[in-house]
């Protein structure tokens, strides 16, 4: 290296230096972490010279890596799993940075399962040439990661490491800084906590609810009983299954708003999980003289998610239709676009009155016309299908017009690995 480039790098090590110093003075003051993160990205990209930074922050929830801040010629939140598959997913894996002079040659000699995702690229009319990542870590674990991008211009260098590692010790004083103000501003925690005490007290009830509509089936059948207390205990039985539903939705519920995942978190095919559930449900659909039509994509539909939670979401979904549908179809469509996959459920059903459409995802809420018709239901259902849709960064809308019918469409990114 020559005079002149040692002086270059020099002054480029002590640039990021003042500006760390100058936004950790911000962050003593500023909560708002969106706003310090930016300000981080902005350094990376003046000071370092990069054309693209990106700050990922890793969700728990998800095991996946989301961009909370970006800099450069990509406009969309970019969501990466924790594997080490693609460079910033590898980088918080390893806890190490690492600096890659050509993204399309040939990654190997980092990690033998890595490679670069063109796909940005190709989608952006950019050509990535060089980049840089590193952990960001505090007290020992990683937080998230920090990317640097070129596609021209002076190439980074080793040395830029040292640099990129100033920016993110300062990402993880933030990170830490936020998580523990949002501990104590919106009482997370205690969400949780909530969650995991209603977890333990509806299952402390499955056994007696169990246990009473054994004893009530057991006197129906062997207690010689007249016709009138007969037909009593068919009704407690029936009312103690309804229970034993409602305990079992409420179970799914909290296990969901404790905020692990319910089963693994992996990428899964959306078209044989459909075709799973709507079987299931063929015959209570015959059995209502309800034409149930399945039109699937031609091809697996892969999406990431929770191998719980997806079933379930699928499972309510169609499970509704037929229950709240009298005459006519449901109708089942999965159509694999790109970068969305979307399932739709169309019944001819009952419909939903307009008023209450904006209630209808809330915790035990149950619309006025199925209450009318005695249509049993817990109201737990939508909330936990919504909540496990978003939690994957998908979305979740509904159309429905009461006395014609609903549809409810569910939109899920697709997995490009």
């Amino acid at each position: 290296m020559s005079d002149e480039q040692r002086d270059n790098q020099g002054r480029r090590q002590l640039a990021v230096d003042e500006d760390v110093f100058r936004l950790y003075d911000r962050l003593i003051g500023d909560v708002h972490l969106p706003t310090v993160l930016r300000d981080v990205a902005a350094v990376v990209c003046q000071d370092l010279g990069a054309e693209r930074a990106t700050v990922f922050v890793i969700d728990e929830e998800t095991q996946e890596l989301r961009s909370t801040a970006l800099i450069g010629n990509v406009s969309r939140e970019i969501r990466i799993p924790i594997a080490a598959t693609s460079l910033a997913g590898y980088c918080a894996m390893s806890g190490r940075a690492f600096l890659v002079p050509d993204a399309y040659g040939d990654l190997g000699a980092i990690h033998k399962e890595l490679r670069f995702d063109r796909r940005w690229d190709e989608m952006n009319d950019f050509r990535t040439r060089d980049v840089m990542c590193s952990p960001v870590l505090f007290k020992g674990g990683t937080l998230g990661v920090v990317q640097a991008v070129n596609s021209c211009g002076e190439p980074f260098r080793e040395a830029d490491l040292g640099a990129l590692s100033s920016v993110s010790r300062l990402i993880g004083y933030a990170l830490y800084h936020a998580k523990l103000y949002d501990d104590l501003a919106t009482m997370k925690r205690l969400e949780q906590e909530k969650a995991e005490f209603m977890r333990i007290m509806v299952h402390e009830l499955k056994s007696p609810v169990a246990a009473a509509k054994s004893m009530a089936d057991a006197l129906g059948q062997y207690g010689n009983l007249d016709e009138r207390s007969s037909g009593m205990m068919g009704r407690i039985s029936g009312r103690m299954e309804e229970m034993g539903e409602l305990i079992g939705d409420m179970l799914v519920l909290a296990k969901a708003k404790s905020g692990g995942p319910m089963g693994q978190v992996a990428v899964v095919d959306l078209r044989a999980e459909a075709a799973g559930v709507c079987e299931r449900f063929r015959e209570p659909a015959e059995q209502k003289g309800l034409a149930l039509e399945v039109e699937l994509s031609g091809e697996a539909v892969p999406v990431r998610t929770d191998t719980m939670g997806l079933p379930l979401v699928i499972s309510n979904l169609v499970g509704n239709a037929v229950k709240y549908t009298q005459a006519g179809r449901v109708r089942v469509t999965l159509v694999r676009g790109d970068p969305w996959a979307e399932l739709a459920v169309t019944d001819t059903g009952i419909g939903i009155p307009a008023a209450e459409i904006p209630k209808l995802f809330g915790e035990f809420f149950r619309a006025s016309n199925a209450k009318k018709q005695r249509i049993g239901g817990s109201g737990v259902g939508l909330a936990l299908v919504k909540q496990m849709v978003e939690r994957f960064g998908g979305g979740l809308s509904l159309q429905s017009e009461e006395n014609v019918g609903s549809t409810f469409t569910v939109h899920l990114p697709v997995h490009s690995g």
